[in-house]
C-alpha cells in the first residue's frame, strides 16, 4: 500500500515537474511573440518616417516653374481641321417630300409598313 502511495506521489512530483516545464515553454514563446511584435512595430514606425521625411525633401526640393501665359491667336481658329476619318454621314429615316402630295401618302404607308413595330402589348 505505501509503495503505491510512494509511486503516486513520484508520478505526482514528476507531473509537477513536467507542468512547470511546459509553463515556462509557453511563457517564453509569449515573451519571444511579443518581441517580434514590437521589433516590427518599430520597424514600420521608422519606414513611415523616412517616407515622410522623403516627401518633405521632394516638396521642397522641387520648385514651381511659372506657367507660361496661355494666349490665343487669330491664327489658332483660321487653321484647317483634319479629320483621320470622314464624318459618317446617317441616312435621314424618313424623306420629307412635299412637292408631290399624290404620291406623299404612299411613301409614308410604305415607310411605315417598313418601320419596326415597337409597340409593346400585353
Amino acid at each position: 500500500m505505501e509503495n503505491k502511495k510512494r509511486e503516486a506521489r513520484d508520478d505526482d512530483d514528476r507531473d509537477d515537474g513536467n507542468d512547470e516545464m511546459k509553463m515556462e515553454k509557453f511563457y517564453s514563446l509569449l515573451r519571444s511573440f511579443r518581441d517580434a511584435r514590437d521589433r516590427r512595430r518599430r520597424e514600420l514606425m521608422e519606414l513611415e518616417k523616412n517616407e515622410s521625411n522623403r516627401k518633405k525633401m521632394k516638396a521642397a526640393t522641387t520648385t514651381t516653374k511659372p506657367k507660361a501665359e496661355v494666349a490665343f491667336e487669330f491664327q489658332d481658329f483660321t487653321t484647317d481641321i483634319h479629320f483621320r476619318k470622314p464624318p459618317l454621314v446617317f441616312p435621314n429615316p424618313i424623306s420629307c417630300d412635299t412637292s408631290r402630295g399624290i404620291n406623299k401618302g404612299k411613301k409614308i404607308k410604305e415607310q411605315q409598313d417598313l418601320a419596326l413595330d415597337l409597340k409593346l402589348s400585353l
